[in-house]
């Protein structure tokens, strides 16, 4: 849940310096913080997620990783958040030397279900007709958008309720996209 039941706030980011000092934040930031990572006398008030993505850029920069600097979390609730890491700053100047802002965001209900899909191994299809599904539709609309027989499309739903522990097309939806 968003903190304090409150409504989608303004931008949420982090300024990091080059060696990954907190130098900044916009106001709502903390409370998002502390929701993945409850505070705690001692403990950093930045969780790891947030330098995690961080180090990820250092590694994109360096030529250690290709992966993006950009990490997903879930919370309780359903929440799920995108953390995204990228240089502010004069592009002129060296990027060692410039600051890093930490994005946070509300994870899209389409990103959602990629981590649902892979996290369950759901086949490229199933994965696919997961996204129809979430779409709307009945067997035959599902089947016709995919190219498929309503029985091949039946079978695949069979396949990714075994997967995914549910039993029908709420309970998965529900799930799938943190209803």
């Amino acid at each position: 849940m968003r903190p304090s039941h409150a409504p989608r706030p303004g931008p949420l980011v982090l300024l990091l310096s080059p060696d990954l000092r907190v130098l900044a934040r916009t106001p709502d930031t903390y409370a998002y913080l502390s929701l993945l990572v409850p505070p705690e006398h001692g403990r950093p008030e930045v969780p790891a997620s947030a330098y995690d993505v961080a180090a990820q850029l250092l590694a994109v920069e360096a030529g250690v990783d290709a992966n993006p600097p950009r990490s997903r979390v879930h919370l309780a609730d359903g929440l799920w958040l995108t953390l995204s890491a990228a240089r502010i700053g004069d592009a002129a100047s060296p990027a060692r030397r410039r600051a890093i802002a930490v994005t946070i965001e509300e994870t899209s209900p389409t990103e959602r279900l990629a981590v649902f899909a892979r996290a369950h191994a759901l086949s490229p299809r199933e994965s696919v007709l997961l996204g129809h599904l979430a779409k709307g539709g009945d067997r035959h609309e599902l089947a016709c958008r995919m190219s498929l027989s309503e029985h091949t499309v039946q079978d695949h739903l069979k396949s990714i309720f075994a997967k995914t522990s549910t039993n029908n097309r709420g309970m998965l939806l529900a799930r799938a996209l943190g209803a």
